[in-house]
């Protein structure tokens, strides 16, 4: 028999074996349910298997169930699943970029509301950093809650596990059928999505990887703390099949020791957004745009810890191009940021906002056009004259800048070359009103978050530039992840650090390094949706 022990911050871990049978009673009167709970699992486990491996480095891999929405304590499985570990592992610990705080060794790559194609986006990055050699993966809950092409999850959740082996050949994977939901609609759903997921399993296992079914039917919806998240009892229950899981595949010798993951590139973030306000107020509002360049928007009531989010729902279906070549600028002069589909050779398809889908709608103006010929991921949005409307703006890979005036009903002027360059790479040059004169003005951001600014005076042959010089010395972010939007609505850019999970640390412009500084306003966004390159804001 194991007493279970609390400790601060986490739920329980076991003890030694202890036989004091008046300690027992004791916390039997205290506890009834924790060790009720933990007893009916012991009875359920094969926790008495003389299996044992030098290592084991666990990611646990899914949506808000493997962060733990619906526990008591946060810890999703992973507590109850580590206690069972313990005796089968020299060095232990679950791995990944979530923490619990106050829980030492409980990480994870948990996401709230991501699903099966969100994971895949950063999948590589995560095993190259935390180095596991098994991965839990528990994913498809909000594919089969969002009705988002579930006819194709399964083919989905195949690419995903063969990312992950191959990624890292020789990794062990645990794919888990889904828990149950108690929406009705949902549920068929989750119930034909789990008849696939076995032979997914299957098939990779023909194919030599070491892949394994866990299968989760002992959940029911008696185990839910809502229609979609397990209670305590629950994830005691998918503690236990995670465990008999790992159990098995340590017998058969399968869970190697080290995995060689293989590097992966940092992620490309679009930046070419000006002013993503979609409801008007002046503050920049958090959108996440799918690969299909769905868009589910969350408006600004002041961030975490200050108003919060507000879900505003999706807002837009997609046209049918990549997410990537979506883009946000106020392109009408509404105060409200439009949506905007930049072809390959730099065309532009533009849809007005009236507030969004389910909110009055998008108005398209079809294609607009400055008859540039530059590729997509050169084109920028901006207000360089303080109209209140958005350019178009040309980078170059040295920085120049050439610039077409935006005067209304798809006419524009062309304004020329507005800014030589500074010597500074193409796509590291940011457009953002930084002292709040409503016109934009040129930024450069270092590799190490470093920002140089240029006021906007009129640009080159309009009144030139103003160099304000260094105005951040860098939170140590490499430059793909900073962006610049107005936050607090004071008409200034402020700076932003947006991590690969959508999670989002703000620092509120206060005039720059020399000029009044910049004020810590801490995290303001826990990863809403979304990996970080999907993220606009």
């Amino acid at each position: 028999m194991f007493i279970p022990t609390f400790r601060r911050g986490s739920a329980f871990r076991w003890a030694a074996p202890v036989l004091a049978a008046t300690l027992i009673t004791g916390l039997l009167a205290t506890v009834p349910e924790a060790v009720s709970a933990a007893t009916a699992v012991e009875s359920t486990t094969v926790g008495d298997q003389n299996w044992r491996v030098p290592r084991l480095a666990v990611m646990p891999l899914g949506d808000s169930i493997t962060q733990g929405a619906g526990s008591s304590t946060g810890s999703s499985y992973r507590d109850e699943l580590y206690n069972q570990l313990v005796p089968h592992a020299e060095s232990l610990q679950f791995v990944g970029t979530g923490r619990l705080p106050g829980a030492v060794g409980l990480d994870h790559e948990g996401h709230p509301g991501w699903r099966i194609d969100e994971l895949s986006d950063n999948v590589e990055r995560w095993l190259a950093a935390a180095d596991p050699n098994v991965v839990l993966l528990n994913i498809g809950t909000n594919d089969m809650d969002q009705n988002y092409d579930v006819d194709s999850a399964p083919m989905r959740l195949g690419a995903l596990i063969d990312q992950i082996t191959t990624a890292a050949p020789g990794i062990t994977v645990l794919v888990s059928s889904l828990v149950p939901s108690k929406d009705p609609q949902v549920e068929q759903r989750v119930n034909k999505f789990n008849l696939a997921v076995p032979q997914l399993v299957a098939e990779r296992q023909r194919r030599g990887l070491s892949v394994e079914f866990v299968d989760m039917s002992e959940v029911t919806t008696e185990d839910l703390a809502d229609r979609l998240h397990p209670n305590d009892r629950g994830y005691l229950k998918m503690a236990s099949g995670f465990y008999r899981g790992i159990a098995k595949v340590a017998g058969e010798g399968r869970i190697r020791k080290r995995i060689e993951v293989r590097s992966t590139p940092p992620y490309q973030t679009v930046i070419g957004d000006y002013r993503v306000d979609i409801n008007g107020d002046g503050k920049a509002d958090y959108l996440a745009v799918d690969r299909k360049g769905a868009v589910h928007a969350w408006l600004n009531n002041g961030g975490d810890g200050r108003g919060g989010w507000s879900n505003y729902g999706w807002i837009a279906t997609g046209t049918g191009a990549p997410g990537n070549r979506a883009r946000f600028a106020d392109i009408d002069g509404s105060g409200k940021a439009d949506y905007l589909i930049v072809d390959d050779n730099g065309g532009i398809q533009a849809w007005l906002n009236n507030g969004g889908d389910g909110h009055g709608g998008w108005s398209g103006r079809n294609e607009i056009t400055t008859d540039v010929k530059a590729p997509a991921d050169r084109v920028h949005f901006a207000d360089i004259n303080g109209d209140g409307k958005a350019d178009y703006l040309v980078v170059n890979e040295k920085g120049a800048v050439h610039a077409w005036l935006n005067n209304g009903s798809d006419h524009w002027t062309n304004y020329g070359q507005i800014a030589t360059g500074t010597g500074a790479a193409g796509s590291r040059v940011r457009f953002a009103d930084f002292d709040g004169d409503g016109k934009a003005d040129y930024l450069v951001v270092d590799d190490n978050g470093a920002v140089h600014v240029w006021l906007n005076r009129g640009g080159d042959g309009h009144g030139g530039w103003t160099a304000r010089g260094t105005v951040a010395t860098g939170t140590g972010a490499p430059s793909n992840c900073v962006r610049f939007a107005d936050i607090n609505g004071d008409g200034k850019a402020d700076y932003l650090v947006v991590d690969d999970n959508g999670r989002i640390h703000a620092w509120l412009n206060r005039g720059g390094d020399g000029d009044g500084g910049w004020i810590d306003n801490g995290q303001i966004a826990n990863g809403l949706a979304g990996p970080g390159d999907r993220i606009r804001i």
